[in-house]
């Protein structure tokens, strides 16, 4: 029988007191076997270069080396497997909306309590994604997270996609930036684009987080 695979979790952020609490925090959950940090995006790419495997990386949005969507692309582009949610002093819903753009699959401001946090981190784990619920409310959803439920999401009746936006949107809900779409499914980054604005149309939304809402709405994640 294989051993379980073991869990690491990655704090990019370039102010020492937030590492140490964050870093303590995750250590304190007792689901990572390894937690590690760094303080410039170079620093963290360099760490998942040396190691790709990360359960979960925690990203400041503004680094001294990156700020803002340089900072969460240029990570998920690079590591489009390591789950990230962006821990960040920003709590506007424009922050919010480019994270989920860029690939982020949680949002979590740092005035946020702890178990909020913990939640986040364990919803994002387990395959789901965490909006704050200010923004959903913003946004007008139910102040509900965002989790996952079992089996890989599939349109409904309710929502008819074609096979290959289907393809595009299950990527979508799995954090996936439009360059890497493009790459996981061969098609230039326009038609990724194109086929996110037809799954924008059928669903009723204009963003990324409104299409991850409504499809917790439906059922179908």
């Amino acid at each position: 029988m294989n051993a379980p695979r073991a869990r690491r979790a990655l704090v990019v952020d370039d102010h020492p007191i937030v590492v140490d609490a964050l870093v303590t925090a995750l250590v304190g959950m007792h689901i990572f076997d390894r937690v590690e940090s760094a303080n410039t995006l170079a620093a963290a790419c360099k760490l998942l270069e040396g190691d790709g495997d990360c359960s979960l990386a925690m990203l400041d949005l503004h680094l001294g080396d990156a700020v803002a969507r340089e900072t969460l692309l240029g990570f998920r582009e690079r590591f489009p497997e390591v789950p990230v949610i962006v821990f960040t002093g920003d709590d506007s819903i424009e922050s919010i909306t480019m994270a989920f753009e860029c690939g982020a699959r949680g949002y979590a401001t740092k005035s946020s309590p702890m178990q909020v946090v913990n939640s986040a981190i364990r919803i994002v784990l387990a395959g789901g994604s965490y909006v704050p619920a200010e923004a959903m409310r913003v946004l007008g959803f139910p102040a509900l997270a965002v989790e996952p439920t079992s089996g890989n999401p599939s349109p409904t009746p309710a929502v008819r996609l074609s096979g290959r936006q289907a393809q595009v949107f299950e990527l979508l809900l799995r954090g996936m930036p439009n360059k890497v779409i493009g790459s996981r499914l061969d098609m230039a980054e326009g038609t990724v684009k194109a086929h996110l604005n037809s799954i924008f149309r059928v669903l009723g939304v204009r963003t990324r987080v409104e299409a991850i809402l409504r499809a917790r709405q439906l059922g179908l994640i």
